[in-house]
């Protein structure tokens, strides 16, 4: 495991390795469900595991993706899983997945620890779900908001990341799984939600995570696509950039173009519409960055800077949307 877990300090080599590790993860999971299914033959227990221990850091963004991961892997294999040698585990890293609800998430049973820190940022617990249910993104908004001094919470609900959360799951539950999709490993069709508030500094982070087929891989199939193929050529062509836009060396520039396609068609499905909501719950914090990582690029607006976008040499495995908000 990377020492430190975060997509924001530690981006590349973290996601490099949760490409290996959901390799790794769902590809033994497969293996013994079919060893279970042959007349006479015994599942073994899996003997190898990923020490959390080498870790000295986890953002709970990672964490967030690293629970979906084995949520899926579980759920392919129908089996409890638990946690080893979580006493040499770093207190920081500990405090973290033990206030995220990692073990109760995953039905594991959690080790009678002293959390062993206490830290300003107060983390929400995880939410899954596979239907475009506003309840539970309706009491993380809640939550969070009781987490602020009333005029925070107040420019928190000014900012409706309800509306961005909501737009995330309902993308999701839409778009993320179509039925036609031809799966590398059994999928598991839900979302992933978290959200926490630095107390010292009223700061608030919310993400929404799904293992879906991407905003790139859906671009292509979008209804107004055939509108704007002859804009993203002559984007790629101006940058002097050779592959196509489906390459996911343009992943990044596949996202800026879903952007752009949301904010000036009006007859958009609905799944277009939100990703233009998105974008408006950054721009009305004092300080608002959006994040979107999905395959393999990455696309952030952040209030005053022009929007950034790259790719990755690694994919997340799906779409993540963040928010980090200054109120």
């Amino acid at each position: 495991m990377p020492e430190v877990f975060c997509l924001d300090s530690n981006a590349e080599e973290t996601l490099t390795f949760l490409a290996k590790m959901r390799e790794n993860l769902l590809s033994r999971a497969v293996q013994r469900v079919d060893r279970k299914g042959r007349k006479g033959a015994r599942g073994k227990p899996i003997s190898r595991y990923y020490d959390l221990a080498t870790m000295r850091y986890i953002s709970p963004t990672a964490g967030l993706i690293l629970a979906a991961l084995y949520h899926r892997a579980k759920s392919i294999t129908g089996q409890k899983l638990h946690t080893i040698n979580e006493h040499l585990w770093a207190p920081e890293v500990r405090r973290t997945l033990r206030s995220v609800g990692f073990h109760e998430f995953l039905d594991m049973q959690k080790p009678a620890l002293d959390g062993g820190l206490t830290s300003p940022v107060i983390i929400q617990k995880f939410t899954s779900g596979s239907q475009a249910d506003g309840k539970p993104v309706g009491k993380l908004q809640e939550a969070l908001t009781k987490l602020l001094p009333d005029e925070l919470g107040e420019k928190l609900l000014a900012a409706e990341p309800y509306g961005g959360m909501f737009e995330a799951i309902l993308n999701s539950h839409s778009w993320a799984y179509p039925a036609d999709h031809d799966w590398d490993y059994p999928p598991l069709r839900n979302w992933w939600l978290t959200g926490a508030v630095d107390t010292a500094t009223g700061r608030v982070t919310v993400a929404v995570f799904d293992q879906g087929i991407s905003i790139p891989v859906s671009l292509p199939h979008w209804k107004h696509w055939g509108k704007v193929e002859e804009r993203a050529k002559k984007i790629l062509a101006r940058l002097r950039l050779t592959e196509p836009i489906e390459h996911f060396s343009n992943d990044g520039y596949a996202i800026r173009l879903a952007m752009t396609i949301a904010k000036s068609q009006t007859n958009l499905p609905q799944h277009g519409k939100g990703l233009h909501t998105m974008v408006e719950v950054a721009q009305r914090a004092r300080h608002g960055r959006l994040r979107i990582i999905s395959r393999n690029g990455e696309y952030v607006w952040e209030t005053g800077k022009r929007p950034q976008m790259l790719a990755y040499g690694n994919p997340i495995g799906g779409t993540l949307v963040e928010w980090t908000l200054d109120l």
